[in-house]
């Protein structure tokens, strides 16, 4: 009353080796091949939906090739109209997956040349980033425009999960590479919506079956146009505006205003959202008038320029007025620190609404054997950042309690608890050591970067003496990464460069081991060899 089914036995570890580029028939680096079949046969079958868009031809072909599956062999017909003395790259790159879902290792090229030799030329590097990526070569042929990097790139290498790449079977000519997010390899690029890396030179030069290596790629996202997007208004005097992105600390806000429904203008105070840099507190003086309303900005300024001018966008005021208690919407209830050398860190606490007043026993610290009453550092009228006078002390534990009688929300109602705690608990202080070394290379702008090994890593620097050493000083003990950059502009970090107009990145070297800062400790690395630039 059943039927059979054929399936593979159940149980076991789950199989996650990649699968094996095996063989090609006519076999790969043939000469004089005129068109036809190419069978390529892997290590175990294939997934019939990976084929899509898992196989780049370079050059392109006028009619592009519909791969057809075969379980473990992949198949391509190619047209008998080939250029004359040609080498042709079939690239298969990690879109490819066997049946249980494990994408290739790396990207594999097979080539064949029409004429009677092939192209042995090589390019190779490595990308460093925090995702996944793929490196766009394009060669040459009437020098270099800043348009072809907003083309199809000639040819794609997918890097593995290091970030190596390699282009293989290059006729020598000059060429350009830069890197991308893999989810966009192949395609154009759009500065604004991916995230991109350029070398540190223009041009790489090839010589007939010469072998370029080491060059290095460092992805960023470009900082967007800056664009006010939306306005939120929460209550009666108050309400956010929002941004397009993140704000840095310098930046002055002009001419804000905002016109209601009575055409009645009001001037709020702004103050910057330190837990969103992209959006900004506004409190008007007034109460304004429900409806819809108009917010305008003259104008954005940073240190060196104005990076917004004239803007507006349109909200609505609500009718009601807030009635609602006011809360703590952070931290959690129990928190934990380490003691920094500053006797920080200062603790956030952010209420759901501003608080417009607060009285001089607001807020009381408490350890087992003290209670005192403090003051707080209103970052703005939603937030305080606090520190207990004397610094926290080390495997201590803390109670901040607020008494809700000391505070004025703009509207409604106070904490709806009398009193209210925040529990803290120090614990072993942060320890701090130091890092030094020298090189064995002579550049005038050499700088050190020492990155933290961090999900949202902190980045410290030191200058390289005419001696050739370098030493961080007070770094928090971990374990990091050392990078050797080539500083040209000498702004103390490293410049990512950019497609267009086109500007190099800076050179760079990443050192290939980790280092473990330990407390106390001065680690001396000793003399640092680095390669060539590339």
């Amino acid at each position: 009353y059943s039927c059979a089914a054929v399936s593979s036995p159940g149980g076991g570890p789950l199989d996650e080796t990649p699968p094996d580029f095996i063989s090609a028939i006519p076999e790969a680096g043939s000469l004089g091949f005129g068109g036809g079949k190419i069978t390529l046969k892997f290590s175990e079958y294939i997934d019939k939906k990976s084929l899509k868009n898992s196989i780049k031809i370079s050059p392109r072909l006028n009619t592009p090739i519909e791969p057809i599956f075969g379980d473990d062999e992949i198949i391509l017909n190619f047209p008998e109209d080939l250029l004359k003395d040609q080498t042709y790259v079939v690239t298969i790159n990690r879109n490819l997956k066997d049946e249980r879902g494990v994408a290739l290792e790396q990207s594999i090229q097979v080539a064949y040349s029409t004429g009677a030799i092939i192209d042995e030329g090589e390019i190779s590097g490595r990308i460093y980033g925090e995702e996944s990526y793929a490196a766009h070569l394009w060669k040459l042929e009437k020098g270099f425009e800043d348009s072809v990097l907003f083309t199809e790139p000639l040819y794609v290498s997918e890097a593995d999960d290091e970030g190596n790449f390699k282009f293989k079977y290059l006729g020598s000519g000059d060429y350009v590479i830069i890197c991308i997010e893999r989810g966009a390899a192949g395609a154009k690029l759009v500065p604004q919506r991916m995230a991109y890396g350029v070398t540190s030179k223009k041009i790489y030069s090839l010589a007939e079956n010469e072998s370029l290596n080491g060059i290095t790629m460092r992805p960023n996202r470009e900082t967007l146009p800056l664009k006010l997007t939306h306005g939120e208004w929460k209550g009666k005097r108050w309400g956010w505006m929002y941004f397009n992105r993140e704000l840095e600390e310098n930046i002055v806000l002009n001419g804000v205003t905002i016109i209601d429904s009575d055409k009645k203008v009001y001037r709020p105070r702004i103050y910057k959202d330190a837990q969103d840099q992209k959006r900004f507190l506004l409190i008007s003086p007034d109460t304004i008038s429900a409806g819809k309303a108009v917010l305008k900005l003259s104008s954005v300024l940073s240190s060196v320029d104005t990076i917004l001018a004239n803007s507006k966008i349109n909200f609505r005021i609500p009718a009601k007025s807030d009635t609602t208690h006011l809360k703590r919407s952070k931290p959690e209830s129990l928190v934990s620190i380490q003691q920094d050398k500053d006797g920080g860190p200062s603790i956030p606490i952010v209420f759901s609404k501003p608080v417009i007043s607060i009285s001089d026993s607001a807020f009381f610290i408490g350890t087992d054997t003290d209670t005192v009453i403090t003051k707080v550092n209103w970052v703005n009228p939603m937030e305080i950042a606090f520190i207990p006078p004397n610094g926290w002390k080390e495997k201590t534990t803390y109670k901040l309690i607020v008494f809700s009688e000391g505070l004025t929300p703009i509207e409604g109602k106070t904490l709806k608890d009398s009193i209210a705690y925040v529990n803290i608990k120090s614990e072993k202080k942060l320890g701090y050591g130091g890092l030094s070394g020298s090189l064995k290379m002579k550049d005038v702008n050499l700088l050190m970067e020492l990155k933290t090994l961090k999900k949202e890593p902190n980045f410290f620097y030191s200058t390289v003496n005419s001696e050739q050493q370098f030493h961080f000083k007070y770094i928090p003990e971990g374990p990091y990464r050392l990078t050797l950059i080539d500083d040209r502009d000498r702004n103390g970090k490293y410049s990512y460069g950019r497609a267009y107009p086109f500007q190099a990145s800076e050179w760079f070297n990443m050192y290939p081991d980790t280092f473990d800062v330990r407390a106390n400790w001065d680690i001396d690395v000793g003399s640092i060899k680095i390669g060539k630039k590339n």
